[in-house]
C-alpha cells in the first residue's frame, strides 16, 4: 500500500462533510473524488473541499485505480450494496452506521470483505473520541472491576430528521437505528463486547406520525409517510450476566439527554453529560472529573481508518463486530413487534 491513501466519498449529504473535513486533516489521506446522485450536491461538496473529481454513479468512481478506499455516507438501504461493490472492486470501506439494515446484510458485507481481503470498518465515531478511548483504557486496566450494568440514553425532544430518515424502506428504522446504535455500540464496546443472549424492547410512533417533534436537519424532501418509530427502549442481557438499558428517541416530551454510564464491582464511570468516575476509598466516596485527551470522534475514526490501511491491521470497529450490534437491534425490533423476549446466539 502506498504512503498516501486516495479516498472517495460516496454520498454528499448530511454526514459526508464530517468525513471530508476529517480526511483533509490526515496527512496520509488524499480525498480525490465525491459521488452523489444529486449532481448539484456533489459539485457543491467538491467546490467546498477542493475535490478534483465528481461522479453521480458510484460504480464509475470505483473503476480503475482512482481510489484506494471509500467512505459510504448514503442512506441505510445503500450501505450493503455500495460497500459490497466497493469491496469487490478492491477498495477498502469505511461505512457509516448502522453498518446495514439487518444482520443478514451485515454478514454479506463482512463476507465480501473477507473474500476481497480488504478492510471493512464501521464509522462508529463515538468509540474514537478522546474521552471514550481514555475510559476504555481504564476498563481494560480493571479499574472498575467487573462491569455488570450499563445505561445508555440518547433522547431528543424535537429531533426528527427530514427526508429518507422517516421512510422505513430507506432507513430500516427510526432513532434506534439512527442514534440508538451510537450509544448501544459504545456501551457494548466499553463493557468488553460480551455475547448477547436476549433482548426485550418497545417502540412508539405516536408523535412523529402526527407531525410533532420535527428537527431541522436531514435531506430536504418529504417521504409519503412517517413509517418508523420515534422512540425505542430495551433491556439487553449478556452471557456473562451483564445487562444494558437502552433508550433512544427523536421526539419525546422530555429533556434532551445524552448519557453513557457503566457500573462495576469496584467503581463506575460515565462519559456524558460529563466525564466522571465514581469510586470508593474505604468508606469515602470519590467523585472524580478526569480531563481526557481532546479528540473529535469523526477525526479519530478517519485517522484510524487510514492508519489501519497503511499498517494492514484490524480496526477498532471492524464490520465483524457491527454484525453483532445489528443483531441486537434486529432483536429489539422483533421483540417490540411481538411483545416477547427474543433470544440471540
Amino acid at each position: 500500500m502506498a504512503k498516501t491513501i486516495r479516498v472517495g466519498v460516496i454520498g454528499a449529504g448530511t454526514i459526508a462533510p464530517a468525513h471530508l473535513r476529517s480526511y483533509q486533516q490526515v496527512p496520509q489521506a488524499e480525498v480525490v473524488a465525491v459521488c452523489d446522485i444529486d449532481k448539484g450536491r456533489a459539485k457543491e461538496a467538491a467546490a467546498k473541499f477542493s475535490l478534483p473529481n465528481v461522479f453521480t454513479d458510484f460504480r464509475q468512481m470505483l473503476k480503475g485505480d482512482l481510489v484506494d478506499a471509500v467512505s459510504v455516507c448514503t442512506p441505510n438501504d445503500c450501505h450493503a450494496p455500495q460497500s459490497i461493490a466497493a469491496l469487490r472492486a478492491g477498495k477498502h470501506v469505511l461505512c457509516e452506521k448502522p453498518l446495514a439494515m439487518n444482520g443478514r446484510q451485515a454478514r454479506q458485507m463482512v463476507a465480501a470483505a473477507q473474500q476481497a481481503k480488504r478492510i471493512l470498518m464501521t464509522a462508529q465515531c463515538m468509540r474514537y473520541s478522546g474521552a471514550a478511548q481514555a475510559m476504555k483504557q481504564m476498563v481494560d486496566d480493571g479499574r472498575f472491576g467487573q462491569l455488570y450494568f450499563g445505561k445508555a440514553m440518547l433522547l431528543r425532544r424535537t429531533g426528527i430528521p427530514r427526508g429518507w430518515f422517516q421512510d422505513k424502506v430507506q432507513a430500516g428504522g427510526g432513532p434506534l437505528l439512527d442514534i440508538g446504535v451510537h450509544v448501544l455500540d459504545l456501551m457494548w464496546y466499553l463493557m468488553g463486547r460480551p455475547q448477547p443472549v436476549s433482548a426485550f424492547g418497545v417502540t412508539f410512533d405516536l408523535l412523529g406520525k402526527s407531525g410533532q417533534g420535527m428537527g431541522g436537519w436531514g435531506v430536504n424532501y418529504n417521504p409519503k409517510k412517517f413509517s418508523v418509530e420515534d422512540l425505542a427502549a430495551a433491556i439487553l442481557r449478556f452471557r456473562n450476566g451483564a445487562a444494558i438499558s437502552l433508550e433512544a428517541s427523536w421526539a419525546a416530551h422530555t429533556g434532551d439527554t445524552f448519557l453513557v454510564r457503566v457500573m462495576g464491582t469496584k467503581g463506575g464511570a460515565q462519559l456524558n453529560p460529563d466525564f466522571a468516575l465514581y469510586e470508593m476509598a474505604g468508606k469515602t466516596k470519590l467523585d472524580v472529573t478526569p480531563t481526557p485527551p481532546q479528540l473529535d470522534g469523526y477525526l479519530g475514526e478517519c485517522r484510524h481508518f487510514i492508519e489501519c490501511l497503511l499498517a494492514g491491521k484490524e480496526p477498532i470497529s471492524p464490520g465483524s463486530q457491527s454484525v453483532i450490534v445489528v443483531d441486537m437491534l434486529d432483536a429489539i425490533y422483533k421483540s417490540a413487534a411481538t411483545g416477547k423476549l427474543v433470544t440471540l446466539g
